[in-house]
């Protein structure tokens, strides 16, 4: 071989040579690459998941860190800023979490629940018209989103009392005191006792009623399928816990002892204090038979459904009798029980 033909086979082995490490460092490269990726994902869906059992155990703040930590990592993570959205909002870190759902919004346009949800916090701030404005927003997205239908007829009732009281300010109008009455008894299924107006005139009310069914939605909808199926199958086991706890809430106001009771499942431990069921149960009948009157008004409500099956409800109670009132944060975890749900724990926070 001459020299001419060893320089083209050595530079054509040099070039088959450099290609086929060119191939292998690509190679190796992208799988370094996807396995990094691949252990990122998941270290984020662990890490989401260590929050989602932070939540079910009620560590409302510990699940904040590990979510604030989760979407510091993947800040295109639209269902960790929904969670930590609906846990900021529950632990009433309400700027936070309108920042959070804001998030939501910007990375899944087509999502309608983070609408309702900015919504329940606007009404919590007192800030009823961008309530309305997020609630209209949710309501285009999704026209048979049933809770942001009954959050802005909550709403549009709640801006005519507030029109109807200034409007009564200083006015004796027998008609709009009436019509500001009929608001009042559609805010409330308790409508309470009226003061006997005197010499002809009309009885103002002792005191406003406010709404309790503003609520947060915890369920984020799968954008990406444009289907609203596993939504509305949550929406409903919502509704059906939300209904046993509006059960509960009346039964206590009514004073009947045993649809209260009945509200509870037989798995329900009510606590160190009480050195059994029976106990707690004697004690209760005493509190609730020895008032005059009880009237317990919900507001703020907050449902997020548990790894488990059961519900979780959060929520400012007020409590009124003859002799004691109380203003609490509370929390209910419900279970299914039958047809129903049942209440299993209950604490003040």
């Amino acid at each position: 071989m001459n020299s001419e033909s060893k320089l083209r086979s050595c530079s054509f082995f040099q070039g088959r040579y450099d290609s086929s490490m060119l191939r292998n460092i690509l190679c190796l490269l992208f799988i370094m690459s996807f396995s990094t990726a691949v252990a990122h994902a998941n270290s984020q869906a662990n890490s989401l998941a260590a929050a989602e059992t932070l939540i079910a155990k009620g560590d409302d703040q510990g699940a904040i860190a590990a979510l604030s930590k989760v979407v510091k990592n993947s800040p295109d993570d639209y269902q960790a800023w929904f969670v930590l959205g609906v846990t900021q909002a529950r632990s009433r870190q309400f700027d936070d979490a309108i920042s959070s759902f804001h998030q939501v919004i910007k990375l899944q346009p087509e999502l309608a629940e983070p609408h309702n949800n900015l919504a329940v916090i606007y009404n919590e701030k007192g800030e009823l018209r961008a309530a309305i404005k997020e609630l209209e927003a949710s309501l285009e997205l999704n026209p048979s989103y049933v809770t942001a239908h009954e959050n802005i007829g909550d709403l549009y009732v709640k801006l005519a009392a507030e029109s109807y009281k200034k409007a009564l300010a200083g006015n004796d109008n027998a008609a709009l005191s009436q019509r500001y009455e009929r608001l009042l008894n559609i805010r409330s299924s308790e409508t309470p006792a009226r003061a006997t107006a005197s010499q002809g005139q009309p009885a103002m009310p002792a005191a406003d009623k406010k709404p309790a069914r503003m609520e947060i939605d915890a369920s984020a909808t799968a954008a990406e399928t444009g289907s609203y199926a596993s939504s509305s199958d949550r929406l409903s086991q919502k509704r059906e816990a939300l209904a046993a706890v509006e059960n509960w809430r009346a039964a206590w106001s009514a004073r009947d002892t045993e649809a209260y009771f009945a509200a509870y499942d037989e798995s329900f431990g009510p606590g160190a204090r009480f050195k059994s069921r029976k106990s707690w149960k004697k004690y209760k009948t005493g509190a609730i038979r020895n008032k005059k009157f009880i009237t317990v008004e919900l507001e703020n409500i907050v449902v997020s459904a548990q790894s488990n099956g059961n519900m979780k409800v959060t929520m400012m109670q007020h409590f009124r009798s003859n002799s004691y009132k109380s203003d609490d944060l509370k929390e209910l975890i419900l279970t299914p029980a039958g047809a129903g749900w049942k209440i299993i724990h209950e604490k003040a926070l």
